[in-house]
């Protein structure tokens, strides 16, 4: 296994006694990780509380090209550039969104993106573009500042982008979804109103994370214990980060559809029911996907990242079979159009 260092994130939640040290340890050995992804991954969080549907694989190293095999090593140029040096397509990604369930999708996105600093220094953002973020749609966590999100803390110098906040439809609509996807059409998939087919021009973030903050219209919604507090020093009842709510099988009125076949609370997924996220590929307690170094090749990426300048292709699905895929698959290919991760081959794609 090949070990990386963990794109920026969260503030460090404190540590009590041996067994706190020891987490602390093993998050170093990780690389630069830190103590709340283990508190909310398979550690610890399997002492303090369980959730979610079905597992939705596992396995380790990079999923990479062509293959699924999770077999590569990552290894080559992982160097990374100063972002502030970086040409103008590289400073964005484009995004589109498919659903192909008999379901609506609502779903919970956030962009994070760390500013290049002391604090950050694999922050993709160059300070002299924070107004092409904030633009956007991005919100700054200035430095020395936080900002608590769901489970996650964002520790400034940072920007986040919490696409519509969450909400179903677009504010004061009876019909035009904002977070959500219309069922798809027979066999023809609907494609999201905003991430259309033809993919959503997003300044590049370092973390892409659906995650149901438990605010707004997602409170009615959520199942998953969540942290009170995650940027103060306390340690409460909560799921382990991979079991947290990423996004839900919704009727028209948001009401959750769930499925008798995979139990209570089915009409949520998770994610470690999401390809491309390390709790999915490689059995880490990490829920989002992160970009690779600026100058990382297609075939030198790890299973959960992805390239400044790509595309990236989400499909939405609702297959309920044993053993479980993930149910929420990305294609990601980079400005040259060579394929960096392809669908999981189980995925019945159209």
């Amino acid at each position: 296994m090949v070990f990386r260092r963990l794109a920026p994130k969260i503030a460090i939640i404190g540590s009590v006694g041996m067994a706190f040290g020891m987490l602390a340890g093993l998050a170093a050995c990780r690389g630069g990780g830190n103590l709340n992804d283990f508190l909310g991954g398979g550690f610890l969080g399997q002492f303090v509380g369980s959730g979610g549907t079905n597992g939705g694989g596992g396995g380790g190293g990079a999923d990479n090209a062509n293959d699924n095999t999770d077999t590569d090593t990552g290894s080559g140029n992982r160097s990374d550039a100063d972002p502030c040096s970086l040409p103008q397509p590289q400073k964005f990604i484009r995004i589109s969104m498919r659903n192909q369930a008999p379901d609506f999708i609502h779903y919970f996105l956030a962009l994070i993106a760390f500013v290049r600093s002391d604090t950050h220094p694999d922050g993709v953002v160059c300070e002299d573009d924070i107004g092409l973020y904030t633009a956007f749609g991005y919100q700054q966590v200035v430095d020395g500042q936080s900002q608590a999100f769901g489970n996650e803390c964002i520790v400034g110098p940072a920007l986040i982008y919490f696409h519509r906040s969450g909400q179903f439809r677009s504010a004061g609509a009876t019909i035009n979804l904002a977070s959500g996807i219309g069922p798809a059409q027979g066999s023809t998939p609907t494609f999201d109103t905003f991430f259309t087919s033809a993919g959503a021009q997003v300044p590049v973030p370092n973390q892409i994370l659906f995650h149901n903050p438990g605010t707004g219209e997602g409170a009615g919604l959520k199942v998953s214990r969540g942290s009170p507090d995650p940027c103060a020093n306390v340690i409460g009842l909560l799921d382990p980060a991979c079991q947290q709510d990423a996004f839900y099988y919704v009727d028209e009125g948001d009401l959750l559809a769930g499925s008798r076949g995979l139990g209570q609370n089915s009409g949520r997924r998770i994610p470690a029911e999401i390809q491309g996220t390390a709790c999915q590929c490689l059995g880490a307690g990490i829920p989002f996907q992160v970009v690779a170094p600026s100058n990382t090749a297609a075939t030198a990426t790890l299973c959960d990242e992805f390239v400044r300048g790509a595309r990236i292709e989400y499909v939405f699905f609702r297959e309920d079979r044993t053993p479980p895929f993930p149910q929420l698959v990305w294609r990601v290919t980079d400005s040259g159009g060579q394929v960096v991760h392809d669908f999981d081959s189980r995925a019945p794609v159209r």
